[in-house]
């Protein structure tokens, strides 16, 4: 699979700024996960991101998120300003490149987890999370962020017939809320491309998880949406979330840290709703 950060693609920036019109600034790249995807700051104060999936991987979810985004209301997200995507028969590749406005506010953590309490966090902060995330569960959508087959063969996989894996509650969510995903001190939600409808609660137990190196901070994300972890949905999108990150560390060596804490937590959680049959 190709890794942006160690194969140049100067064919691909090329195209890109004669497609949007904009010179990007590319000394100063910023890399997504695994190296597939890209981002600069541009020559009119903007910011283009660059991606790609292989041409037999293209789909609604992966595709066409950050569009079906552009039309949510009530959510601190970019602008998308212009969008431009091709097929590369030679690479067999299909890419896409977002402009969309520049979130000048740095993202709070460098990492998904985070191993310390991030500074700048203020009340404020915390409640324009919750109202953006409010406002997105009541958005109107057909995409789907996370299957209940996913769901189910996950759950178990860990925990066997122990839970009952089906989710009888959905709402739209992000389904990537972690802390390299938000900026501070001004509350802004990045990376829209794979939202849609998850487990209520979806949210939340992501960004949960992705701070049970700092309890405070997993004691802070539980206590602002404890009306939606609290439900069943909610204990099972904990669940889900602990198991799949906890895959991620076994397979691909990331989050190494958080894996005795998502053990933990994931051997609670199975207590809990098989408690609720």
């Amino acid at each position: 699979m190709l890794d942006l950060r160690e194969t140049p693609v100067p064919d691909v920036i090329d195209r890109c700024v004669a497609a949007l019109s904009v010179d990007l600034d590319i000394e100063h790249p910023a890399f997504g996960w695994g190296g597939k995807s890209m981002g600069f700051g541009t020559s009119r104060g903007t910011w283009v991101k660059i991606l790609f999936r292989p041409a037999s991987q293209i789909n609604e979810r992966i595709w066409t998120g950050e569009e079906c985004a552009s039309v949510l209301t009530g959510v601190s997200k970019p602008r998308l300003l212009g969008s431009v995507c091709w097929l590369d028969d030679a690479r067999g590749l299909v890419w896409r490149a977002d402009e969309t406005t520049r979130v000048e506010a740095p993202a709070v953590s460098s990492t998904p987890e985070i191993r310390e309490e991030p500074p700048g966090l203020t009340v404020e902060w915390w409640e324009s999370l919750r109202g953006s995330l409010g406002a997105l569960a009541e958005a109107k959508t057909t995409r789907v962020a996370v299957r209940q087959d996913l769901i189910s063969r996950r759950v178990r996989e860990y925990a066997g017939p122990a839970v009952d894996p089906a989710v009888d509650e959905w709402l739209p969510a992000h389904a990537d809320v972690h802390w390299a995903n938000l900026t501070a001190p001004r509350m802004v939600l990045l990376d829209w491309e794979g939202w849609g409808l998850g487990p209520r609660g979806l949210d939340g137990a992501t960004l949960w998880a992705f701070s049970l190196l700092v309890p405070a901070v997993a004691g802070q994300v539980a206590d602002l949406f404890a009306d939606d972890l609290a439900c069943r949905s909610g204990a099972l999108a904990r669940l889900f979330m602990c198991v799949e990150l906890l895959r991620m560390c076994r397979n691909f060596g990331d989050h190494p840290d958080l894996a005795e804490p998502l053990a933990r937590e994931a051997d609670r959680l199975v207590i809990e709703l098989s408690a609720r049959k």
